[in-house]
Formats: structure tokens, sequence, C-alpha cells
């Protein structure tokens, strides 16, 4: 979505571009000289640019997917701040009177709504992680300290309690990528089996 976004003005500075080569067709070569878009392909283009934003933005849930939104917090405000900008330059960008600069008008309202919703969604798919957290969890819930069969020593529950924490860190942070989903639920599984095996028997 972020590329898209920066998509949408790439193709707007063109658009700008173009106009201006479309008044000056002085250039003899062939080969070089660049054709503009008409008023109509940018149009086009940016009508499909959003309502593709649309689409995203009314089917976003919160999640650990990749592309979900990453908690509740602003959840709400975020989306209907784009969704009301997305609509009201759908209507511009509809209307048979538009001009190149009422596009550029209408694209400029996207950058600051557009960008709080895009970094608040995840860039990588957490849900595996979040299931070892949740079963890590239970299982920390069901053990408890002390010296009789089935319970642990506190300083493994605590270790593990920590191991938890720090899942949790990488679960939720908005950087986290696919490689360090998989380097810390293979680090939680250790942690788990170090936990298991210091349950008395």
């Amino acid at each position: 979505m972020k590329y898209n976004l920066k998509k949408s003005y790439l193709l707007l500075l063109l658009a700008l571009l173009g106009v201006g080569i479309g008044f000056s067709s002085c250039s003899s070569d062939d080969e070089t000289a660049i054709v503009p878009k008409t008023l109509e392909e940018y149009k086009s283009q940016m009508i499909q640019f959003v309502n593709s934003e649309i689409t995203i933005v009314e089917n976003c849930v919160v999640g650990y997917n990749k592309g979900d939104f990453k908690g509740t917090t602003n959840y709400d405000t975020y989306k209907a701040d784009y969704l009301s900008v997305l609509n009201a330059a759908k209507i511009v960008f509809t209307n048979p009177d538009v001009t190149i600069e009422d596009i550029v008008t209408a694209n400029k309202t996207f950058a600051v709504p557009g960008k709080a919703f895009t970094n608040s969604l995840f860039i990588s798919d957490r849900r595996p992680l979040n299931d070892s957290i949740v079963s890590a969890e239970a299982l920390n819930a069901a053990t408890i300290t002390g010296t009789a069969a089935g319970q642990v020593p506190e300083t493994a529950k605590a270790t593990f309690t920590a191991a938890i924490t720090n899942a949790k860190k990488v679960r939720d942070a908005a950087t986290t990528i696919d490689r360090q989903v998989t380097e810390t639920i293979v680090t939680l599984g250790m942690e788990k089996q170090t936990f298991v095996n210091a349950i008395i028997k």
C-alpha cells in the first residue's frame, strides 16, 4: 500500500511534466520524444488507485496477519480519516470537468491520513508467533512455583515469563520482519522446552 501511495505521487508528477511537454513539441527525435498521457488517462489511473485503497481500508481488520492493523488504538480513527479523503478525492476524479490542478490538490490530501494508516499495518505475518505465545502463556499460567510434583522453581518460571514478554515485544513491533518472527518462534520454543524440563516429576 505504501508503494501505491508513492506511485500515485509519481503519476501526478509525470502528469504535470506531460502537460508541459504537450505544449512544447519541438523535439526532432521521434525515438526519444515523450508522449504525455491524456487527462482522461490520469483520471482513470487515479480512480483505480482510489478504489483499490478504499477496498483495502474497508477490509482491514485488527489482527496478526500481514497487512492487518496492529492494534485497536486509532483503528477506527485512522480508517475513518483515510476513507474520508479517499471518498472525497473519488468525487473529484470522477468529475467530468476535473483539471490536472484539481487532481494534484486532491492527491495531496492522501499524505497525512494515508501515512498514518499504512504505518499502522503489520509488514509480516505474526500468526505463528502469536500461536506460540498463546500456548506458552497457557502452560506458564497452569504451572505454579514450588517443590512438589508438577511445580517449577521460581527461577525457571521467571525465565520463561521473561521469554514470553520478549516474544510479545517482537510480535507487536511494527518493524518486525518475517525472519525475526521465525527466530523468535524458535527461541520461545527452546525456552518452553527448558521450562517443561524444569517441572518437578
